[in-house]
């Protein structure tokens, strides 16, 4: 596997990104892009990292705001539709082999962030009970106001619905990836709650994964794998999970992350310190042949570090580091 951060274009954090030992990033695209994101933006970003010798496998993830009327269903969807279509045959032109969507209709959810942790560390919680008092002060990904997405919800939208909604947009896109060469990789829903403001979030457990595969079977539709939102779903073995999905070849790009706790609530900790055995999932991955791009995800706050977090993912890149040198010195004895 290959490991990658979340990566700008500043000179100073391709330097942070390079002084880590890594070769892969993942970035998105701004939101400010609107109905068609053109080749030459691909290219341009792709251009930058490579003068540096970092390679960009993976867009993470399209701006909702390129897709928010058809997750919705609305009378705009035919038109985003394009949009969509056309900015796959883009990636696929400027040589980007995975582009990771999302289909959280309200974006992510999170109730807290306080100084909990060792040391005085901030967590990141989730708690469905405080959420049931907070409405859309949960919506962490509002953009600060300057985007329309998510949307409030003016209506109750069932799983069915939601549902319909995806598969119409999968049976359009999928064959639009396979012709540009691009596997598209679904993010499952974070939190991993049935509803929220009356909006179902659809892809909570490893079922719902599985259904996404089957929709529209083919080599280029898959799983973004985050480890850290899988764990979160109640009831569910993320060593079981990466068997079950990475070794149908169905992962496409996953996210490294230990939380503690399930839903109903959880919160995001150290790698060392969460519910997960990373040795084992490390392990699990390695069984599969997963080679892909497993990206260094959230991560507590560490007391002084910067707005980047650079702190608190150095450390975690090199635990993941140090995972994958220990089991291979292992298995060459």
């Amino acid at each position: 596997m290959k490991i990658a951060l979340h990566a700008s274009e500043s000179a100073d954090h391709i330097a942070f990104i390079q002084s880590l030992g890594l070769s892969d990033v993942v970035c998105g695209m701004p939101a400010e892009i609107d109905g068609v994101v053109p080749v030459e933006a691909f290219e341009q970003r792709r251009d930058i990292f490579a003068r540096h010798n970092l390679h960009w496998d993976v867009i993470e993830n399209l701006s909702p705001t390129l897709y928010d009327e058809i997750m919705f269903g609305t009378a705009e969807r035919e038109r985003q539709l394009d949009g969509v279509c056309r900015t796959i045959e883009n990636i696929g032109k400027a040589g980007i082999p995975v582009l990771q969507y999302q289909w959280m209709l309200l974006g992510g959810l999170r109730t807290e962030y306080s100084p909990t942790g060792r040391g005085g560390a901030r967590y990141p919680r989730f708690d469905s009970a405080v959420a049931q008092h907070m409405a859309a002060a949960c919506l962490d990904w509002m953009g600060g106001g300057k985007h329309r997405y998510p949307h409030i919800p003016d209506q109750p939208l069932s799983s069915e619905q939601v549902w319909a909604h995806l598969e119409w947009f999968l049976k359009a896109v999928v064959p639009v990836a396979e012709s540009a060469g691009v596997h598209i990789a679904a993010h499952p829903d974070d939190a991993p709650v049935p509803e929220y403001l009356g909006v179902a979030r659809i892809l909570i457990d490893v079922d719902s994964l599985q259904r996404v595969i089957d929709t529209v079977p083919s080599p280029n539709n898959g799983i973004g794998f985050c480890m850290g939102t899988i764990g979160t779903m109640a009831g569910v073995d993320v060593i079981d999970a990466i068997h079950r999905i990475g070794g149908q070849g169905k992962v496409f790009f996953a996210h490294f992350r230990n939380p503690r706790g399930q839903v109903p609530s959880f919160e995001e900790v150290f790698p060392d310190e969460g519910d997960i055995d990373m040795a084992a999932a490390v392990a699990a991955w390695q069984e599969v042949g997963f080679d892909g791009v497993i990206r260094i995800d959230h991560c507590p706050g560490v007391v002084g570090d910067n707005g980047r977090a650079d702190r608190s993912f150095a450390f975690q890149v090199g635990y993941l580091r140090g995972l994958i040198q220990s089991l291979a010195t292992g298995a060459g004895q």
